[in-house]
């Protein structure tokens, strides 16, 4: 049995940590400062955005293939059967709200004729009524709960290494040295 995550894995998490958070700061901030600008910085922004989410969706997805591929270490323990179960569903919740937060924004793109438009193969105005969207909505919910997720699997984390002190996080980590 392994004690560590395979090197891909440990790649893979930091970027898909690295692309949720950059897309969500554009979902939730940048569009807002964006919005009474010009066309140009509007499709900077939307594709960012989008391209951080396809991104992401791409990441998430090679993720769930080496999850299963690959000889994965033991799960891990904080000392309570209720906390655990609750790391299990976090984790399981985690892919969940991923593939949602991806499949919630193609959903939004297609029903307001974005790609086109960020393509750059249309010339047409950016849709105004995004927001109003049932997509967007939706969207907007599902990124709620992704970021509270991570949020919380955040702070498991530093739970385990600051307070278990049971050096949890390595194994989701650059191995250093020479082992």
């Amino acid at each position: 049995m392994v004690a560590r995550y395979h090197a891909s894995q440990v790649v893979l998490h930091w970027i898909s940590a690295v692309l949720v958070l950059f897309a969500w700061t554009i979902g939730a901030f940048v569009f807002e400062r964006v919005a009474g600008s010009d066309r140009a910085a509007q499709l900077l922004a939307l594709r960012a955005h989008m391209a951080a989410g396809l991104a992401f969706a791409f990441v998430i997805a090679l993720r769930l293939a080496l999850r299963f591929a690959l000889e994965q270490p033991p799960r891990a323990t904080s000392g309570n059967a209720k906390l655990d179960a609750a790391a299990r569903t976090v984790h399981g919740a985690l892919y969940a709200a991923a593939l949602a937060m991806a499949a919630s924004g193609l959903a939004l793109a297609l029903s307001t004729g974005l790609p086109p438009i960020v393509l750059g193969r249309s010339q047409a105005p950016i849709p105004t009524g995004i927001h109003d969207a049932p997509a967007h909505t939706i969207h907007a919910a599902i990124g709620v709960v992704l970021i509270s997720l991570v949020a919380v699997h955040t702070l498991a984390a530093l739970y385990h290494q600051f307070l278990r002190r049971d050096a949890l996080l390595g194994r989701m980590w650059f191995r250093q040295g020479r082992s």
